[in-house]
């Protein structure tokens, strides 16, 4: 027992650098997924909880017209029976349901309102209403007992809009006027304790009517009532829709149950009570995130196999080196007749205590992470088992050739045997196979073995490629160092050239190290470039005022808001009509979204934005004419049927075009638009009488938002007061956005945070690892060092001449090292690209391959950092080697 607890004291800082790196491997492979996935379902809630009521919510809608024997009353009872329908994946996890039946404001009308336009005024009930309101003057409807008139309440803003209070009295009837018609009294006003409630979120119009902006238009508004009053209403014929409602609790989403949700809601859709009809894009939207999910965990699996892959051979490094340390002992336990196997369990007997110890301090450390747990145990289980036998094995595979003499590796042969060149062209080819395999299937469904690895393998691969180019280009620069004066150059790189072939290890743990630091830098910089270049498509200026439509003069307004530098107007035009010509009979070819810019001012302002877009030169050099040239989406040329000319109806007058290019995409259009047209607004035959009004502008310059707000609301006052009297209770509401805003929204959604993370681990861990495995090199030809200097310093080499000596001798490799796995991880993007889908984290937008310049001189910081540890590691290891006593006794034992 006591020469065992010897034994440990004597090994005890190589054992407790084991311990270490066991303990960091564990926590990482128990911590880090957890974090990244407490990551990914906090992404994932906050992505569903910020998408509209229409995607989020399942929804189920009915029609009702009389006769029906499906009255108001049973919509409560219906909800109950529809919710008992889902599958447990969904009926578990709904949160919130509301049931509603609105008879609607468009096919209501209402009389003797007194107000000086049409009015439409529809009716509404549904649960929650009472405790989502407060009472401001009046009392909630009652319609319990027969009245002669339906009691109604109504919102406090919209009591102001109509000009309505507390007993007005008015009628509602079908538009036919064929029914009976409603009598109607208003007996309460409410106000809402939550505007952005998600009960207001279907009917709006209940919180504030339309005020008309144009002639012929009607107010539209809608009413409170309860259920007895609504039954009243389905009596008298008018025509009802029921609405049926469920919200899932996001708190209760994480990616483990995405799958079966997704299922759930698809199975919905088939499960309406009645033929009612399912709404929902949830289903849509879960899908698109696990699609995004997928992607950010294939590259922080990529990013931490690289991690791992790195501690990994800093275990074996450390276990090497305690291998040689000890070499002399176990050469004397050989020769007194112990067997391979009794050294091997005797260095298990010394790893034993310490290894599994803190294997499992790293798995408790990495346990108090955050998150949902991942199935990482057979891993960590690994590592220890790799941890705990890599010194047992290296230490029986040194003594199979017995030998007294102590080893030189830097006299070490570059000629490399057959089983081992085989062995390692053997690594060379699967690493090129795996790339061709990943970039043709892509990414599979979960954790992709073959991904992890590859990357580890090329970067391994190439390491060692490099290591077996190296000693020839060594060699001759060695041999014109020989010419100069003094010998520092000379033997430096001799020794450099000689050590190239022994340090296969620390160079390639090196390589794999630098190589994951910049794939995650090179990988960030790609995606941050992406989201971009999505945000300068969807905006191409610094702001973005949008509006229902401005007066002409609003952008010369705009033009006078202080730091404002450019403006250009546009006119965005959805379900414009498109025919093939102006002759009687012509063929409709459809709808299309009409997008009309001013092609000169587009340009400045994307230029004065900095703004890279391609505005289209077409659209730029449009002079004015009858037939404009335009461009098309291809589905639009596609029903051109080859003609180069048509016609499209632009707020009530024809205007001819002729196809000039087809485009596939266009600054400031959705990716998704299929059907489009884009014309120059400078090329439009515009009379002054029938001008065509802006819908927006894009800005260039850093104005303030408010003000460019007050001018898009005065714009569109201008507008119109220029073809009618604004209403009572008209307010124009002006829309700025600007591109900070779209590039954070672009940074805000989906599984940035994830992301963040990965490559942090990845950067961050890279670096320190690759420090490490510096250490280690110097540490592994120390001692023969040490010894060399002695000698050398008998011979007049100065300590400065030494550290000379060492850094010559360590640059050439430690370069090389860094290059290689700086190539390798820059490189690694596009060879993987298929299979890490990056275009997912950028709204579809291909940034190709990016490399911030801050990763250059990281690469020239890192050679330069990892020769001050060189020179730090060697300078600790002399003091302890003490140089005097190797000099006189000829020993370094």
């Amino acid at each position: 027992m006591r020469s065992f607890l010897s034994r440990l004291r004597a090994s005890a800082g190589q054992l407790t650098l084991l311990a270490a790196l066991t303990m960091v491997a564990a926590a990482l492979l128990t911590g880090a997924p957890r974090i990244a996935n407490q990551l990914t379902d906090e992404a994932l809630r906050k992505r569903i909880d910020s998408l509209s009521y229409q995607i989020k919510d399942v929804t189920f809608r009915a029609q009702s017209q009389a006769p029906s024997s499906f009255l108001p009353h049973h919509a409560q009872d219906r909800l109950r029976q529809q919710h008992a329908s889902f599958e447990p994946e969904l009926a578990d996890r709904i949160d919130t349901s509301w049931f509603a039946v609105t008879a609607p404001s468009g096919t209501t009308v209402a009389k003797g309102t007194g107000l000086p336009s049409p009015t439409n005024l529809g009716v509404r009930t549904g649960n929650g209403l009472i405790e989502a309101t407060r009472l401001v003057d009046g009392r909630w409807p009652d319609n319990s007992h027969d009245l002669p008139r339906l009691e109604v309440a109504i919102t406090e803003l919209n009591a102001k809009i109509l000009n309505f209070h507390v007993g007005t009295d008015y009628v509602i009837a079908d538009p036919a006027a064929l029914l009976t018609p409603v009598k109607v009294r208003v007996v309460g006003i409410v106000a809402p304790l939550d505007p952005a409630a998600a009960i207001w979120e279907t009917e709006p119009l209940a919180l504030q009517a339309y005020v008309p902006q144009a002639d012929g238009e009607a107010y539209l508004g809608i009413m409170l009532t309860d259920v007895p009053g609504m039954d009243l209403v389905a009596q008298r014929g008018l025509a009802l829709e029921y609405e049926w409602r469920y919200r899932i609790d996001v708190s209760t989403l994480d990616m483990v149950v995405l799958p079966g949700v997704v299922q759930a809601v698809l199975d919905a859709r088939k499960q309406g009570i009645n033929k009612s009809t399912a709404e929902t894009g949830l289903d849509t939207a879960l899908t698109r995130f696990a699609d995004n999910a997928k992607s950010a965990q294939a590259l922080f699996a990529v990013v931490q196999s690289g991690t791992l892959a790195t501690l990994a051979g800093l275990v074996l490094l450390a276990s090497h080196l305690a291998v040689s340390r000890r070499r002399l002992e176990f050469v004397l336990l050989r020769a007194r007749g112990a067997a391979l196997r009794s050294i091997g369990w005797r260095t298990v007997a010394e790893t034993l205590p310490l290894i599994p110890f803190a294997a499992a301090l790293g798995f408790f450390v990495g346990g108090l992470a955050p998150g949902r747990a991942a199935f990482t145990e057979p891993l960590v289980v690994a590592f220890t088992a790799v941890a705990l036998l890599a010194l047992p094995i290296m230490a029986m595979g040194s003594l199979r050739r017995m030998s007294f003499n102590e080893e030189r590796e830097d006299l070490a042969t570059a000629r490399v045997g057959l089983k081992r060149r085989t062995a390692e062209l053997s690594l060379l080819l699967v690493a090129g196979l795996g790339v061709f395999l990943l970039r043709r299937r892509g990414l599979p469904e979960g954790i992709d073995l073959y991904l992890v690895t590859v990357p580890t393998l090329l970067a391994t691969a190439t390491a060692i490629v490099t290591l077996r180019a190296i000693p020839s280009p060594l060699s001759w620069i060695s041999r014109l160092a020989s010419r100069a004066r003094g010998t520092v150059g000379f033997l430096g790189l001799a020794r450099a050239g000689r050590a190239a072939p022994a340090t296969v290890g620390p160079v390639a743990v090196l390589v794999v190290a630098v190589c994951t630091t910049v794939f995650s830098l090179a990988i960030a910089s790609t995606v941050d470039t992406g989201r971009e270049r999505a945000a300068d498509h969807d905006l191409p200026a610094d702001a973005l005022v949008q509006g229902f439509f401005f007066a002409p003069d609003t952008a010369g307004e705009l033009r006078n808001v202080p730091g404002v530098t450019a403006v250009a107007p546009f006119a965005a035009l959805p379900a414009m009509t498109v025919l093939s010509s102006r002759e009687v009979g012509a063929e409709r070819l459809g709808q299309v979204y009409v997008l009309i810019v001013d092609g000169p001012a587009f340009a400045e302002v994307a230029r004065e934005a900095g703004r890279e877009v391609d505005v289209n030169d077409l659209i730029i050099g449009a002079q004015r004419g009858d037939s404009p040239p335009a461009l098309v989406s291809s589905d639009l040329a596609a029903d051109l049927k080859g003609s180069d000319r048509a016609v499209v109806d632009l707020q009530g007058r024809d205007y001819d075009f002729r196809v000039g290019a087809v485009v596939q995409s266009y600054p400031s259009l959705a990716r998704t638009a299929t059907r489009f047209l884009i014309l120059p607004w400078q090329g439009l035959p515009i009379r002054d009488d029938k001008v065509i009004n802006p819908t927006g502008f894009l800005v260039a310059g850093d104005a303030d938002r408010a003000a460019l707000r007050a001018a898009g609301d005065a714009g569109q006052l201008r507008w119109i007061s220029s073809i009618s009297n604004p209403r009572p209770g008209y307010q124009p509401t002006t829309r700025v956005q600007t591109w900070d805003d779209r590039r954070q929204q672009l940074e805000s959604t989906g599984v940035n945070a994830v992301l963040t993370f990965a490559f942090s681990v990845g950067a961050a861990g890279g670096v320190l690892m690759a420090l490490l495995a510096v250490g280690f090199a110097v540490l592994a030809g120390a001692r023969a060092r040490g010894k060399v200097l002695s000698r050398l310093r008998t011979m007049g080499l100065t300590r400065a001449q030494g550290r000379r000596l060492l850094l010559i001798e360590l640059a050439p490799l430690m370069t090389v090292a860094v290059l290689t796995g700086g190539l390798v991880g820059v490189a690694l993007p596009r060879l993987i690209a298929p299979a890490l889908n990056l275009t997912s984290f950028t709204d579809g937008h291909d940034a190709g391959l990016q490399l911030d310049p801050v990763v250059i001189g990281g690469s020239l910081a890192l050679i330069m950092a990892g020769l001050g540890t060189a020179l730090l590691v060697e300078t600790l290891f002399n003091r302890r080697l003490r140089l005097g006593e190797v000099l006189r006794l000829g020993s370094a034992e």
